[in-house]
C-alpha cells in the first residue's frame, strides 16, 4: 500500500476554505511524501495562485513536514514539528501571502520527514483566503 491523504473540506466560501488534511503512513511503504499536494487551490471557491494562509493548526504523531507554495520553483512556507499540538495565527501579520514567482499555482505541498515505513499520523487544519491584490484604478 502507500501513505494516505485524505482532505476534508471543514468550509468553502466566497473569500475563504478551511480544511483537514489527515495524513496516515503505511508500514509497507519505505518512502516519504515528497511535495504532494493537500491543497488544491483550483477545487475550491477561493481558487487563486494568490492565496493566503491565515491560520494553521496540526498534530503530526512521531513525523515533521515541511509546507510549500507550489510554483515553478517551490517556496518554504512553514515547518511543523512531529510530536506537537500547535496552533498559529496570522491575521494580525495580513497572513502568510503566496510570495512564489513563475508557475505559482496557489496549491500547497507536503514533504514529509519520518513518516516511511510507519503507521504514524496526524492532521493539518489549513485556513485559506483569496489575496486580494489591489488594483490601482479603484
Amino acid at each position: 500500500m502507500a501513505h494516505t491523504i485524505t482532505t476534508q473540506k471543514l468550509f468553502d466560501g466566497r473569500k475563504f476554505t478551511q480544511i483537514k488534511v489527515n495524513i496516515k503512513g503505511d508500514s509497507g511503504d519505505a518512502s516519504e511524501l515528497t511535495k504532494a499536494i493537500i491543497f488544491d487551490a483550483s477545487a475550491y471557491s477561493t481558487a487563486s495562485t494568490s492565496n493566503k494562509l491565515m491560520e494553521i493548526q496540526y498534530c503530526l504523531n512521531g513525523f515533521s513536514a515541511e509546507l510549500f507554495w507550489d510554483a515553478s520553483t517551490d517556496v518554504p512556507l512553514i515547518s511543523i514539528e512531529k510530536d506537537k499540538a500547535f496552533r498559529a495565527k496570522y491575521w494580525k501579520l495580513g497572513g502568510l501571502y503566496n510570495n512564489a514567482g513563475t508557475g505559482k499555482t496557489g496549491d500547497i505541498l507536503i514533504t514529509t520527514n519520518g513518516l516511511a515505513s510507519t503507521t504514524k499520523d496526524g492532521y493539518i487544519i489549513l485556513y485559506v483566503i483569496e489575496r486580494k491584490v489591489p488594483n490601482r484604478f479603484e
